[in-house]
């Protein structure tokens, strides 16, 4: 079969327009129910044209998943550069929600097809997961930072992993938008300097 042609510059490759068709099929009927026909078919080519770019459903899930991980990366190469100093925080944190909110149906995939990714991942992971809990494991123990300076960024990222982790199939009718607006504002009070929280007196002040 000849290759296809490449993607004009700033169009989604094939690959990824399978990707993002897999993703949405996936999130709302479940990896099982959805068959290699039904993607081929919205992508309104044959099923061989399909196995050009994946030789298995297995290998779009695997796909899928890899996608997760790199999510996990957005902001955290700022977070590293400088953790001793909190005006770095608010533009980290900023950039983790962006990127969390533009990929918040990957993260209900994941959710919604554990049984399947549970099944596939543990053969095919690469480390990447492992690496990046890793990274922010020195950075929470890092001794040579101060404790409450840790600790306010562990609740802060607690506060993201929150809104969009575990709350993320209770908060799936908020709009990007708002969810967005309520995450910022819960990770700003937990970040603001110490004994007041944004909008808010001192702590024991007037």
């Amino acid at each position: 079969m000849p290759r296809p042609p490449a993607p004009v510059e700033g169009e989604k490759s094939t690959r990824e327009r399978i990707l993002d068709v897999a993703l949405e099929l996936f999130t709302h009927a479940g990896y099982e129910a959805v068959s290699l026909r039904e993607i081929a078919q919205r992508m309104n080519f044959t099923k061989a044209a399909l196995y050009y770019h994946f030789s298995s459903k297995d290998d779009i899930l695997l796909a899928l998943h890899l996608r997760l991980h790199d999510l996990g990366r957005a902001g955290y190469e700022d977070l590293e550069a400088d953790l001793t100093d909190p005006d770095r925080w608010p533009a980290a944190f900023d950039l983790i929600v962006s990127t969390i909110l533009a990929h918040r149906t990957l993260i209900l995939f994941h959710l919604r097809n554990h049984s399947a990714l549970e099944r596939l991942a543990p053969h095919h992971d690469n480390g990447d997961h492992a690496d990046l809990q890793e990274r922010l494991r020195l950075i929470l123990a890092d001794e040579a930072v101060p404790i409450e300076v840790r600790v306010r960024l562990t609740c802060a990222l607690g506060a993201i992993a929150g809104g969009f982790l575990f709350g993320a199939e209770v908060f799936a009718g908020i709009g990007d938008d708002d969810l967005g607006r309520m995450v910022r504002a819960a990770v700003g009070d937990l970040v603001a300097a110490p004994g007041r929280a944004t909008g808010g007196p001192p702590a024991g002040g007037e």
